[in-house]
């Protein structure tokens, strides 16, 4: 067999890998690669394909939580602002697609009214729902 077509096998493992991003046949890649130096070696076709295949595994089991653990590890949690009160900066008009708040960690987000009034800047409200990076607010009842 031509060492080729192990190099073949890492190209097409490493492709699903990139689409999929799952870090699930990366280790197939590793396996293939192994198993492409084995041929070089001169070692017959069933040796190759055990290395391929407990070199993929190995590297499946023993390396994988590794890189999900490091992957995750830059991970932050957004704040859960629902609920909270906050003091609007800018004045909300969902007609100007326009309106700041700040909230008790002094952070602003884009704002809009969860009613579609104007809120002038200076009143405080409440955060009623979140919709990716703008929070929906209502004027924060006397």
């Amino acid at each position: 067999m031509s060492p080729f077509v192990w190099l073949g096998v890492a190209a097409v493992m490493g492709i699903v890998e990139v689409l999929s991003f799952g870090l699930i046949t990366m280790w197939f890649v590793v396996g293939a690669l192994v198993a492409f130096l084995a041929n070089l070696l001169g070692y017959d076709i069933i040796v190759q394909l055990v290395v391929f295949f407990v070199v993929s595994i190995v590297c499946l089991i023993v390396l994988r939580p590794l890189f999900i653990k490091y992957r995750k590890r830059g991970e932050q949690e957004e704040p859960d602002v629902v609920g909270q009160s906050a003091l609007v900066v800018e004045a909300i008009d969902n007609e100007r697609l326009s309106g700041r708040i700040e909230t008790a960690n002094r952070m602003t987000w884009a704002a809009r009214s969860a009613d579609g009034s104007v809120i002038p800047a200076g009143e405080t409200v409440v955060i009623k729902d979140r919709e990716s990076i703008k929070l929906i607010v209502e004027r924060k009842p006397s």
